[in-house]
């Protein structure tokens, strides 16, 4: 429910989002596949540092990262379908799944050796090895991640999913990479689905197209990685399982969604027009997270998630890259 004290910041979150959502159309831009969902925390963050927001503006601000998000997730599913896979096949489920877990467990191994906190951590190997700021955005109500965390875990995911967009393409050409190879490592290890589809269509239509589909197929994973942090958290407190939510409404939301979307229940205009709503409600969501990002907060973490993105990037391209020339060679 909104209240009247969320309108003012509820506002100003829907009105710069609209116009994040627009930065990426401009020309000049459009050919460097900059995710909304970037812009949107990047100009947060900005205006939270730069201009002082009054205190009015907060209450709104909190609504849009928290009960905003929640229903942007729910929405999410229309953008994935069981269907999706089985068009990559036993093998490709296989891939995706093993390199998906591996990542994870690495993560954990990662963040305990440099000593960076467990929530901070997981959330950048779940962006990592999932789908990028989504993936990030529903994990973290579920293993009850701070909002410093999460501004932090999508910037330090997206500066390396960037990285490998770019990079990428270039390896398919020094390392002369067959197409279909480089369309399953591409769509098994980049972060950010965007990332993927730019990766992928820079080599061919085919290659980009089946590139995505991998991608999308690893995207379902989502759903046992929250299931897996909350059983892991209920373990350390058995009342918080039902007490205090560690599996929200809105994650039996987005399964549903997924299973209404998988079987083609609502016309397909519908679900085209749900998914635009989606992104912008993602938008303003991420819009209110960079507005409550405050610096001298992530001043305190240190270099360290940098260094554990980095690890985690640098494991999950390499794991990805050998496990599909043992499969697909």
């Amino acid at each position: 429910m909104i209240t009247r004290k969320a309108i003012p910041g509820l506002l100003l979150s829907s009105m710069l989002a609209y116009l994040c959502v627009f930065i990426p159309k401009i020309s000049l831009l459009s050919q460097f596949h900059i995710n909304s969902l970037i812009i949107a925390i990047v100009l947060g963050m900005v205006i939270k540092n730069i201009f002082p927001l009054p205190s009015y503006f907060e209450p709104g601000i909190r609504f849009a990262f928290k009960q905003v998000l929640r229903l942007a997730i729910v929405l999410l599913g229309f953008k994935l379908s069981l269907g999706d896979i089985g068009q990559i096949g036993g093998k490709g489920i296989f891939l995706v799944t093993v390199v998906t877990g591996g990542t994870l467990i690495f993560t954990g191994w990662l963040g305990k050796k440099i000593g960076l906190e467990r929530s901070l951590a997981f959330l950048i190997g779940a962006g990592s090895s999932i789908c990028g700021a989504s993936a990030i955005a529903a994990v973290a109500p579920v293993i009850e991640a701070r909002d410093q965390d999460i501004a932090f875990a999508v910037a330090t995911v997206t500066i390396f999913g960037t990285l490998a967009m770019f990079l990428y393409p270039v390896l398919y050409h020094l390392l002369h990479l067959p197409d279909v190879f480089y369309a399953v490592w591409a769509g098994s290890s980049i972060h950010e689905v965007a990332q993927v589809v730019a990766a992928g269509f820079a080599i061919g239509d085919q290659v980009g197209e089946y590139a995505t589909v991998v991608k999308l197929t690893r995207v379902l994973l989502v759903i046992p990685t929250i299931f897996i942090f909350g059983f892991q958290d209920a373990k350390k407190d058995s009342d918080k399982l039902f007490n205090k939510g560690t599996f929200p409404l809105f994650v039996f939301g987005f399964c549903a969604v997924v299973l209404i979307n998988s079987f083609s229940w609502i016309p397909r205009d519908m679900v085209e027009t749900l998914i635009s709503l989606d992104n912008i409600l993602m938008t303003v969501a991420m819009v209110g997270l960079g507005l409550g990002a405050d610096f001298n907060k992530l001043k305190v973490v240190g270099l360290k998630p940098l260094y554990a993105g980095l690890g985690i990037s640098l494991f999950i391209s390499l794991f990805s890259f050998v496990l599909t020339g043992l499969l697909y060679a």
